[in-house]
C-alpha cells in the first residue's frame, strides 16, 4: 500500500500527535480518502506519522483535500452554535447536544461526536456550569470555538496586506511535512509545550509578546477533539485525572490503523497499551500557567519496546 510520510507531525509533541489524529479524522469526510489509516515510523529520537490512503493518493492530493475541507468550517453547527465552552449552562448544553443526537445517524454523527467531546452533563464546575473538555485550555478574552473559526478562516483565504502570511497551501505543507517555522502570530491553544511563555523566563510580560504557532497544525489538532469524548466529570478518553490535574496519554504504533482502531487504542490504560501493540507511549500533564490559562507540559516518554529502541 502506498504511503505518505508526514514528517512534520511528530509523536513527541501533544500537538503533533493530535494533528496526526485530526488529519485522519478530516480525511474520513473526504470520499477519496475515506478509509485511510495511520501509523508511525522512527525518525531520529522520535516518531513521525505515516498516512496510508486507500487509493494511492499523493501529497498534493492530501493538501488539496485538507484545503477544501477547512472552507466548510463556517457552516458547521458544532463550531458556530456558541463562541466558547466556558460558562456553558447545563440546560443549554443538554438542549444543543440532544438536537445534535436527534439529527445523527450511524453514518452521519459528526456533530454528535463533537458535542460528546465538548463536555458531560454530569461534569459541572464550581459555578454549576459544564466543565469543558480538558483540551480547552483557553481563558480570559479567548473564545475557544470562535477562535477556531477564525483560524479556519485564515486557512481558507489567501493572505492580503503588506505583511502577508503563508498561503493555505504553504501552511498545510509546513504542518504536514515540516519543518515547523513558528512564524505565525497564532496561539497554540496550550497544546504545544515549545510555545509556552513563562514570565519568569521571558524578557517582558508574556501578554506583551507575540504568539508563535503553526497554523495548520493547530487546526488539525483541533479536529482531533471528537476522539476524546467526555464520559463523566473524571472520565475523558485518553486522559487520567488526579484532582484538578489531567494527564494525556497517547501510544505510538507501527502497523497502519483505522480511525476506529485508534479510538479504541486511546481508550486503554497505559499498561494495556503495551499489550495491544504500542511501540512507545507518551504522556503530558496539563497545568495552569495562571488562574485562567492552562497548557501541556513537555511530554514524558513512558518507554519504548526493545525493537523500537534498536531501530
Amino acid at each position: 500500500m502506498k504511503s505518505i510520510g508526514l514528517s512534520g507531525l511528530r509523536a513527541d509533541l501533544p500537538i503533533g500527535a493530535m494533528a496526526a489524529f485530526g488529519c485522519l479524522r478530516v480525511l474520513q469526510r473526504v470520499e477519496v480518502f475515506r478509509g485511510s489509516k495511520l501509523a508511525w515510523e522512527r525518525a531520529g529520537g522520535s516518531f513521525t506519522a505515516v498516512l496510508f490512503p486507500p487509493g494511492g493518493q499523493a501529497e498534493s492530493d492530501l493538501v488539496a483535500a485538507l484545503m477544501a475541507d477547512v472552507k466548510t468550517a463556517a457552516d458547521r453547527k458544532e463550531l458556530t452554535w456558541r463562541k466558547k465552552l466556558k460558562g456553558l449552562g447545563q440546560q443549554e448544553y443538554h438542549d444543543a447536544a440532544a438536537e445534535a443526537l436527534q439529527e445523527a445517524s450511524q453514518r452521519r454523527r459528526e456533530t454528535a461526536d463533537w458535542f460528546a467531546a465538548f463536555g458531560c452533563e454530569t461534569g459541572l464546575d464550581r459555578e454549576g456550569n459544564i466543565e469543558p473538555t480538558p483540551l480547552d485550555m483557553t481563558g480570559g478574552p479567548q473564545e475557544f470555538l470562535a477562535g477556531a473559526l477564525e483560524l479556519a478562516s485564515r486557512l481558507s483565504t489567501e493572505p492580503k496586506g503588506r505583511k502577508k502570511g503563508k498561503t493555505p497551501e504553504k501552511a498545510y505543507r509546513e504542518a504536514l511535512f515540516g519543518p515547523w517555522e513558528y512564524g505565525e502570530d497564532q496561539h497554540s491553544l496550550g497544546w504545544d509545550p515549545t510555545t509556552i511563555k513563562l514570565g519568569a523566563f521571558t524578557h517582558q510580560a508574556p501578554t506583551m509578546m507575540a504568539n508563535s504557532g503553526v497554523l495548520a497544525a493547530i487546526w488539525l489538532a483541533f479536529e482531533s477533539i471528537p476522539l476524546f469524548p467526555c464520559f463523566s466529570a473524571d472520565g475523558v478518553r485518553g486522559f487520567q485525572r488526579s484532582r484538578r490535574e489531567w494527564t494525556l496519554y497517547w501510544p505510538v504504533w507501527e502497523r497502519a490503523l483505522s480511525l476506529d482502531s485508534i479510538a479504541s487504542f486511546l481508550s486503554l490504560p497505559e499498561k494495556e497499551m503495551w499489550g495491544r501493540g504500542a511501540t512507545a507511549v507518551y504522556k503530558s500533564r496539563r497545568f495552569y500557567l495562571n488562574k485562567y490559562y492552562a497548557a501541556f507540559r513537555a511530554p514524558e516518554l513512558g518507554g519504548v519496546t526493545a525493537a523500537a529502541a534498536a531501530g
